[in-house]
This record gives structure tokens, sequence and C-alpha cells, in this order.
């Protein structure tokens, strides 16, 4: 009951953020002419690894790596994600640990 009393007029402001929305989601008439002709490239496939990342660049990763650095810092750190670190790793054969028998 002491929640109702703090808020008497959650109607109103429902309302009020209601039409306020409904501002926002309508197009501006003068961004409309601004973008209309204009075409944005958009990339279908990604980019390969190899162009993302040097050689050189990658061979600090797999260093760093094995240095005991954890695969999604590296992956902040070169600006790359996670599964890339991943394949990059996987394709040089490093391992941070080797299994015991």
């Amino acid at each position: 009951m002491e929640v109702l009393n703090a808020y008497p007029n959650t109607f109103t402001l429902v309302k009020a953020l209601r039409s306020d929305l409904a501002n926002h989601a309508k197009p501006d008439a003068n961004s409309q002419e601004r973008t209309e002709g204009v075409k944005f490239p958009v990339r279908t496939t990604p980019r390969p690894l190899r162009k993302r990342l040097a050689p050189k660049d990658r061979q600090r990763l797999i260093t760093d790596y094995l240095a005991g650095a954890l695969q999604k810092d590296l992956a902040a750190r070169y600006d790359i994600g996670l599964s890339s670190v991943k394949t990059i790793l996987r394709e040089a054969g490093a391992r941070k640990y080797t299994a015991s028998t």
C-alpha cells in the first residue's frame, strides 16, 4: 500500500512516457532529406583473419598466450574476437598445458 501512495500519478507518468516515445520514434523530416540518397556500404562477409592481424602480431599473441595471458585479454588487447584468438592458437598448435598420462 505504501508503494501505491508513493506514486499516485502513475497513469499520468505512463501516458507522458508513451507520448515521449512516440515523438522520438517519428523520423525527422530534415534528417530524412539529408540521408535519402546516401548509401552506406555493408560488408556481407567478414574480413579474413589474416588481414585483421599482421603475422608479427599473431606471433606476439601466441607468445603472450604461452607466457600466461588469458584468451579474453588477448582478444581485447589485439581488438579481435575471442573465437579469432582461439583459431590462431589452434592453428599454431599453441597449448599452455600438456595432457599427462
